[in-house]
């Protein structure tokens, strides 16, 4: 089971125009859209240790930092893109939590050697340029204690929705008349790159390679989520029973949208 977790509030007075898009279309979006932000956390978070200091790479908003204070960690966000920094910090002080979030690059982190005991990264490694991966799983080694934990949520590369994504991308009349999704990008030049537009997931084998070579030791991936972000609201709870039932089912959870991955940092490194 993933862990339950705690509420973040957002001000009333907010107003959804001056909202990140991760925070108007996710978080306070429809049941299956947030339903799928909040199981992602939920099972990236399942991997940690009971406490301790922890990074969390590609915060955003701040939300999972939020989430991690209140859960008793202590928490530092880290973000490429700041602009999302003061709605965060408007949102932490609404519920009376830290906000210790920084900019930062993950391929370049600033931080010191050993610093945390555990690593978070929900949905961002497909956003990483895919050439500076190998220096930011290392980075991630670096940072973390021996014995700490990495754990990550990422798009399955083999679900049926990244599948259908790489036929539909082929076409782009097709793509128009269609709800708006993350298409693989191939081939982008590094002037080009932006984390919100570069989406490029990898098979499971490519990243516990890339795990593996950055000295990591690595549990079994694990596959979750059939629920679709368009999903009518009338119909998810039946979806949602669909969707439990299918991740009991080995060959059928092998299709789940999400891929987590927990790696560590060996105690004798």
């Amino acid at each position: 089971m993933s862990r339950t977790l705690p509420r973040i509030d957002v001000p009333p007075e907010m107003e959804r125009d001056s909202m990140p898009d991760l925070l108007r279309y996710w978080y306070l979006g429809p049941p299956a859209r947030r339903h799928m932000m909040l199981r992602r956390f939920a099972e990236v978070d399942r991997a940690l240790p009971g406490g301790g200091d922890v990074l969390d790479i590609g915060s955003a908003w701040g939300f999972h930092a939020m989430i991690l204070s209140r859960l008793g960690y202590r928490a530092v966000g880290m973000d490429l893109i700041v602009d999302q920094f003061p709605v965060g910090r408007e949102i932490a002080a609404y519920n009376g939590v830290p906000f210790d979030v920084a900019g930062g690059d993950v391929a370049s982190l600033p931080f010191a050697d050993r610093s945390f005991d555990a690593v978070t990264m929900v949905e961002t490694l497909e956003h990483v340029y895919l050439d500076d991966r190998p220096r930011a799983l290392a980075e991630c080694f670096r940072v973390l204690r021996p014995g700490g934990t990495l754990a990550l949520s990422t798009p399955n590369f083999g679900s049926l929705v990244e599948r259908a994504k790489r036929v539909i991308g082929r076409w782009t009349w097709l793509q128009r008349r269609l709800p708006t999704m993350c298409y693989p990008e191939e081939g982008t030049a590094r002037g080009d790159y932006h984390p919100y537009s570069y989406h490029h997931p990898l098979p499971d084998a490519a990243i516990e390679r890339l795990l593996q070579n950055a000295g990591f030791e690595i549990d079994r991936p694990s596959h979750f989520l059939f629920v679709f972000k368009n999903a009518p609201d009338a119909g998810y709870p039946l979806i949602r029973a669909l969707e439990s039932i299918g991740e009991r089912i080995p060959g059928v959870r092998r299709l789940a949208a999400t891929a987590r991955f927990v790696a560590r940092r060996p105690v004798d490194c």
